[in-house]
């Protein structure tokens, strides 16, 4: 005798197929990104260039900074240091030498950077030309005395100041290496003065000491003693009356 069980399962198993449908390998894992693939390789990243590639922003970099318009392994916004620099692009490097416009303490004109040949850390200080205090605040180690020379002679007078410069470098324009002009008024008067010359007038100062020695010297003795620029004269009487022998001149 067939068991009615069985015989109702033997119609009823096909016909459920039929509405439902077979399972299949298709069906996305819960798991999985849209496109099956773990975590979606569809999906949008940012923040990817490498070390040294061009970037608008920190998000553009892999390292998280976007410094002189490079990705830097670090902010680098160090006075005198540079992520741009072509023989270390991309890494934070001491600048050697120019300006450092944008670091949090910048160094522009009249300063650059520099870096001592006993350090490999730069420092900001002044190139020549520039009014400085100490020798330490120069590029060139030197912060040299001139004085204002007026008359452009290359002898300045007492007025003096302090630029940086190499040794032995020009002068500042306006400024000599050498003090001692007795007269800025006048090119001709000054220490260099040829004192075997002796002259009959005075310089723009009125003074007839052109080599600023401090001593008027007279060419020649008068007879009758002059003053220097005057006249030497000799008085021959009825035989010939006052001639001049000389106009007295000094240095």
């Amino acid at each position: 005798m067939l068991n009615v069980k069985a015989i109702v399962g033997m119609f009823l198993l096909p016909l459920l197929l039929l509405l439902t449908g077979c399972p299949t390998n298709t069906t996305p894992h819960p798991d999985s990104g849209a496109d099956g693939g773990a975590g979606g390789s569809g999906d949008t990243q940012t923040g990817t260039a490498d070390l040294g590639a061009s970037c608008g922003s920190n998000t553009d970099c892999a390292s998280g900074f976007c410094t002189d318009g490079v990705c830097c392994d670090s902010a680098c916004n160090q006075t005198c240091y540079a992520c741009d620099q072509q023989a270390a692009l991309g890494h934070c490097a001491a600048l050697t030498s120019g300006e450092d416009p944008v670091a949090t303490n910048v160094c522009v004109a009249p300063s650059a950077c520099f870096l001592p040949a006993s350090s490999t850390v730069p420092a900001c200080k002044l190139v020549d030309g520039s009014a400085c205090e100490a020798d330490g605040d120069c590029v060139s180690g030197h912060c040299l005395t001139f004085y204002a020379d007026a008359d452009g002679d290359e002898y300045g007078g007492s007025d003096e100041a302090h630029f940086c410069s190499e040794l032995d470098g020009a002068p500042p324009a306006g400024y000599a290496a050498y003090s001692g002009d007795c007269c800025d008024l006048d090119a001709g008067a000054n220490p260099a003065f040829d004192s075997s010359q002796f002259l009959a007038m005075p310089d723009a100062c009125g003074s007839y000491d052109w080599n600023c020695n401090g001593v008027i010297a007279q060419q020649k003795t008068c007879p009758t003693p002059v003053a220097c620029g005057a006249d030497c004269t000799l008085n021959l009487g009825i035989f010939g009356g006052v001639v001049t022998l000389f106009t007295e001149a000094c240095n």
